[in-house]
């Protein structure tokens, strides 16, 4: 049922690719079973399975490649040379010399699109021979299930050479339709939801653009992280970096300042071969240099953020395979030498302290007096925990931007260029709390600017209310008034103090009955933002989603 969903979410964008290109002829090349290219307008359509049996002299202002993925290596000869490279690739290039002038191609590609080694060659003779890639859009998470896990992209290439391609991916059918319109007026929101440009050359996955994302939002909060490939903080010697293997059977010996990087599986990286899970041979030893800590890097790497680059490197294999360009290509968020070590002493305080309450807790029942003594401190300790723990939870939000999820807004009242109190704004962060209710849930920061910056609503709260009690009051009393005490059970909401700084959190559970702001407007998300339902578009959408 999902994939299906899935499935109407590709269709809507390729029928909104159809009207905004003006599309009149299309090739769709079905070659898999994966039939993500189905229920199109009614146009003119010619079907084949491959690229051979394309008709000669034909040509088409719509190109639509559905073709099995990762598919081994063959070559064709293209009247001049011989040309090697995926089966699938060579279906790709054999099919767009069918192309129009003006016309576009969309394939269904691997996640890392020809953002590595082999890819990048083959994009070379892609462009010698006149086509370009132009966009990369994500399909939805694990579309292509049963046949497999992987998740594709949409590559769009046509005659045109640019200096920036366009990224997006696709989350809805509304949504789809809109990164088209984008793609076609332009229009860059800085957002994958929306769609966002980047340096052509600068496509390696979605993981990685994701992971690079969250790394910049990182520097933003912390001003003494920067940004780094794990390349340039290896040790050279001899003019070779110091990102070594062992053959199979053999040991590493152990080395001042090196990780150990897991080449397969998703076992942890770790700073101390003592704590190897897997055996040498599956490993890579990166010696790092001056600027950075072993015990840092491996806590980094094992870390969400840390994770998702990983990922990044290995999306797209069937079996998650890492090779020493893919280590070298790996980013870091590195803060300066006290920082590292700070956060290293840290950790293993946090350490030592698991361990310390896992003995505790093992002989509990039998030591009623410690049970006593120890409770009062563990009360204090669990609120200061809890506190640090929240105010990273805000952080972390930030970090993940704004999606269909999650909202950020500066203030609950105040403009603040005219320093007043105005219902426009309480207005905004009401109509999220109501499409949130109508759709899947979401979270809303307010306190938190549209571009990440974590401002607080400090100056709010001493200007209207005086404290926080009373800032909180205010914000129940525009909740019972205008969204209904009846969806008091799907929203939670509390104040936290990041940095001195007061962010208000608000977590709402999906509805199971509609909810209207002032019992009259109804308002949904649609990604990025917030849209109002009117006439018969309300009738289906609540007939639909209230069951």
């Amino acid at each position: 049922m999902q994939q299906s969903e899935d499935i109407k979410v590709v269709n809507a964008f390729i029928n909104e690719w159809i009207i905004s290109a003006n599309v009149k002829s299309v090739l769709h090349i079905k070659a898999s079973t994966f039939n993500l290219f189905s229920n199109l307008f009614d146009i003119e359509t010619q079907e084949v399975k491959a690229a051979e049996f394309i008709p000669t002299n034909a040509h088409y202002d719509l190109i639509l490649g559905d073709i099995p993925l990762a598919m081994g290596q063959d070559t064709w000869n293209n009247g001049v040379k011989l040309i090697k490279a995926q089966h699938n690739w060579l279906e790709i290039l054999q099919s767009l010399l069918s192309l129009e002038e003006n016309g576009s191609a969309i394939f269904v590609l691997e996640p890392r699109g020809f953002g590595f080694a082999r890819g990048i060659a083959f994009e070379k003779e892609l462009n010698e021979h006149g086509f370009f890639v132009n966009a990369y859009v994500n399909c939805p998470e694990r579309i292509l299930l049963p046949e497999t896990v992987i998740t594709p992209v949409l590559a769009v290439l046509s005659k045109k050479k640019v200096k920036q391609l366009f990224v997006a991916e696709l989350l809805d059918e509304y949504q789809a339709s809109q990164v088209v319109r984008n793609y076609f007026s332009n229009t860059d929101n800085g957002n994958l939801a929306s769609g966002k440009y980047i340096n052509a050359g600068d496509y390696y996955g979605f993981h990685r653009i994701k992971a690079k994302e969250r790394i910049e939002c990182l520097e933003s909060q912390y001003k003494t992280y920067k940004e780094y490939c794990l390349g340039d903080l290896v040790v050279q010697k001899d003019n070779e970096k110091q990102i070594n293997r062992v053959a199979t059977g053999e040991q590493f010996q152990e080395t001042e300042n090196a990780v150990y990087i897991p080449t397969i599986g998703n076992s942890p990286v770790i700073s101390k071969l003592e704590d190897a899970k897997l055996k040498h041979q599956n490993y890579f030893q990166v010696v790092l240099g001056d600027l950075a800590i072993n015990d840092y890097v491996a806590s980094f790497f094992n870390s969400t953020l840390g994770k998702l680059i990983i990922d990044s490197l290995t999306s797209g294999s069937f079996i998650p395979h890492l090779n020493k360009r893919d280590i070298e290509q790996a980013l870091v968020a590195l803060p300066g030498l006290d920082e590292q070590k700070h956060i290293v002493q840290t950790h293993h305080k946090l350490h030592e302290l698991k361990v310390a309450i896992n003995t505790f807790d093992a002989e509990l029942a039998i030591n009623p007096t410690s049970s006593n003594a120890i409770l009062g401190q563990l009360d204090m300790m669990l609120e200061a925990i809890g506190a640090l723990t929240d105010a990273d939870k805000v952080r972390g939000l930030v970090r993940e931007g704004e999606s269909k999820y999650l909202e950020f807004k500066e203030t609950l009242s105040l403009d603040v260029k005219k320093q007043t109190k105005e219902k426009y704004i309480e207005d905004s962060a009401l109509k999220t709390v109501v499409a949130f209710l109508n759709t899947d849930g979401g979270k809303l920061l307010i306190g938190v600017s549209d571009t990440g910056a974590i401002l607080g609503l400090n100056v709010e709260i001493d200007k209207f209310d005086k404290s926080l009690d009373k800032f909180l009051l205010r914000w129940k009393n525009f909740v019972k008034n205008r969204v209904g005490e009846a969806f008091y059970p799907f929203i939670e909401y509390k104040v936290i103090n990041v940095d001195d700084k007061y962010i208000l959190l608000v977590e709402c559970e999906r509805s199971p009955r509609p909810c209207y702001l002032d019992t009259n407007d109804f308002y949904v998300r649609t990604n990025p933002a917030t849209d109002k339902l009117e006439g018969p578009k309300l009738v289906e959408y609540v007939q639909n989603h209230f069951k």
